[in-house]
């Protein structure tokens, strides 16, 4: 075999496991993504259309109802380090030996929660853009964002009984918000 074969082979050889890697560690940021959703929430829509109030539709990665009312909630698979700013238009990511843009998620997500509230204007709504892979933020504070260990601390229920209560005074709109939903 020739030395530039060789090289070839070693260079899919290493970007199949960097795949299979990559592949692996989403796999189970979802995992743990959705265990924490389980944890935090009564119920869950996701993948939800609303109307934007605009005379539009958004959509929403996915709506809780938890004992502190609705959760607005925005997933990122993003990983490494991210330097990110409130007025940033883009935050830059290097992630290994990749580098790339992501667009400022905060903006988005604040027009998520806004929709949300004008469909159930008496509940309270919470919006969080949570990362689901190991992430070192540089940068400014970053209003609601989080990471999954955050969000569970932030939203996990101590007392089941008065968690029962919270979340019964919420049902009725959230039943109206779901349909409300699945006409969108």
């Amino acid at each position: 075999m020739t030395p530039e074969l060789t090289a070839t082979f070693t260079i899919v050889a290493a970007s199949a496991g960097l795949i299979a890697y990559i592949s692996r560690s989403r796999s189970r940021a979802r995992r743990l993504l959705r265990k924490t959703i389980r944890a935090i929430s009564h119920d869950f829509i996701e993948k939800v259309v609303v109307p934007d109030g605009l005379d539009g539709k958004i959509q929403v990665d996915y709506l809780l109802l938890t004992t502190r009312g609705l959760l607005v909630l925005d997933v990122k698979d993003v990983g490494g380090v991210v330097f990110a700013g409130t007025s940033l238009e883009r935050w830059a990511v290097i992630d290994g030996a990749q580098h790339y843009k992501i667009s400022n998620p905060i903006g988005p997500s604040m027009a998520r929660v806004i929709a949300i509230k004008r469909l159930v204007p008496d509940l309270p709504v919470h919006g969080r853009i949570v990362f689901t892979s190991d992430t070192e933020f540089h940068g400014d504070d970053l209003p609601n964002v989080v990471s999954l260990e955050q969000l569970r601390a932030e939203f996990l229920a101590d007392d089941a009984a008065a968690a029962d209560s919270s979340v019964d005074a919420f049902y009725g709109e959230w039943v109206k918000l779901r349909a409300r939903a699945a006409a969108a």
